[in-house]
């Protein structure tokens, strides 16, 4: 299989407060990130903003945070106005129920993202945000575009679950881990699942990143994963109206086992241009294939609609 790293060949103000995140591959600048809550029928959802420019969002994977896309808000940040949002029952947001449906996280989400908006200068308010999401997000994302497609300009969704089957290498991965965390606590549970899981470069998973991961999954109330593993994204990104570019980890351990038709589908149901294979990287793609990633998502967000 050919592999590319490019596709194809405010609102609450007065509740926002400045802070510095450490980023262990491409940290903000000082005073470059806002953080700020925002209001929803589920109670208040966290978010961090940067930039200026057309909106776009970001929406993190499971067990995570705005933190999965520390290396990516400031190259992003330099087009955009990034909105990078806690999930309910993830980082800085409010709990949601244990029990919630994909629907029910994500209008919430929709509406925090409607209300952020609106806050922006007069010249973006009506202008529909972009959102890229990782992982778990990318069904969050989905959703909000399924239920209001006129929300979304476009999407951009980073190895994407509910294409397949999991695979028996990710099962046994997540086993390993949790084994480790129940035997010798969180910490020694999170470095297989950084090592073997989240990315491909053994030079990569570093202490700082392994913090990162813990400050995500110590904060993490909502188990996403039976909403992962239920969801079915082909029907729905094969319906959607709106363009939608997905990124795989060419060594993702969720992907590989079916890279080869998962490829293939995507790119008759989205097109041939809609489909990158990012060689060198796990599944957290934007982390480590940073550069790529940033350089991607610039390119299809500055595509005019169709």
């Amino acid at each position: 299989m050919a592999v590319s790293g490019s596709r194809g060949s405010m609102q609450d103000e007065d509740r926002e407060r400045s802070g510095t995140p450490t980023d262990p591959r491409c940290p903000p600048e000082a005073g470059a990130l806002v953080h700020g809550m925002t209001d929803t029928s589920l109670g208040p959802l966290h978010y961090v903003r940067a930039g200026s420019g057309a909106p776009l969002v970001l929406l993190h994977g499971g067990f995570g945070s705005w933190r999965h896309w520390e290396a990516n808000i400031a190259a992003l940040a330099e087009r955009h106005t990034v909105l990078a949002l806690d999930l309910p029952g993830f980082g800085g947001s409010c709990d949601a129920p244990p029990d919630s449906s994909i629907e029910q996280l994500a209008r919430p989400v929709a509406q925090a993202i409607a209300s952020l908006c609106a806050g922006l200068p007069p010249g973006l308010r009506n202008v529909p945000p972009g959102i890229a999401a990782f992982s778990f997000g990318t069904a969050v994302a989905a959703t909000i575009a399924r239920l209001d497609p006129t929300s979304v300009r476009a999407l951009l969704l980073v190895n994407p679950p509910g294409l397949g089957p999991v695979s028996a290498e990710v099962k046994a991965i997540q086993a390993r881990a949790a084994d480790a965390a129940r035997a010798s606590g969180l910490r020694a549970g999170l470095e297989i699942t950084l090592r073997e899981l989240m990315v491909h470069n053994p030079a990569l998973a570093t202490p700082a990143a392994l913090d990162l991961l813990e400050d995500c999954v110590r904060q993490a109330r909502f188990v996403s994963r039976p909403l992962s593993r239920a969801v079915q994204l082909r029907p729905v990104l094969a319906a959607l109206p709106m363009p939608v570019q997905v990124a795989l980890g060419e060594n993702d351990p969720h992907q590989r086992h079916e890279l080869v038709e998962r490829h293939a589908w995507l790119t008759k149901a989205l097109g041939p241009d809609r489909v990158s294979v990012v060689g060198a990287c796990g599944h957290w793609l934007q982390y480590e294939q940073a550069a790529r990633f940033n350089a991607l998502a610039a390119e299809f967000f500055s595509e005019p609609l169709p």
